[in-house]
């Protein structure tokens, strides 16, 4: 199976006077539901549906407790979750406290495993895509 991209043209954000120039761009499928991902994990494991829903519900609400206590969240050769902070800037570290932070975000790093699918993708230009992401 190969990622479908189209031909997009845009500006460089780094010089807006430059000419536009074609860069690629991908074509999403549809999107996989959380349901889904239990279904295709429940038929290729010896979990039925609901373990695989509590499993995966689980999973989650774990990640979350521990990206609250500022802890980064390895799984396995899949990657890592982490948090990083939006603040104003300072002239010295005594300045900053916690009233100039102005959000956090959560990060993913992609570890072996997606890294190394990444280096083997295929890729499929598509001449025209129709609403639904469909070529058309």
């Amino acid at each position: 199976m190969s990622v479908r991209f189209k031909s997009a043209e845009r500006v460089d954000p780094r010089d807006l006077t430059l000419p536009k120039k074609f860069y690629a761009q991908i074509i999403n499928g549809d999107d996989v539901t959380f349901d889904e991902l239990a279904d295709l994990i429940s038929k290729v494991s010896n979990l039925n549906y609901g373990e695989v829903l509590g499993a995966l519900g689980t999973l989650i609400e774990i990640i979350e407790m521990q990206l609250r206590h500022g802890r980064q969240v390895h799984l396995s050769t899949m990657g890592t979750f982490f948090l990083t902070l939006r603040s104003e800037g300072k002239v010295t570290g005594e300045e900053m406290t916690s009233d100039q932070i102005t959000g956090a975000r959560i990060r993913f790093r992609p570890g072996k495993r997606l890294k190394k699918m990444i280096k083997t993708l295929d890729f499929e230009k598509v001449s025209s895509v129709n609403g639904n992401g469909h070529a058309a």
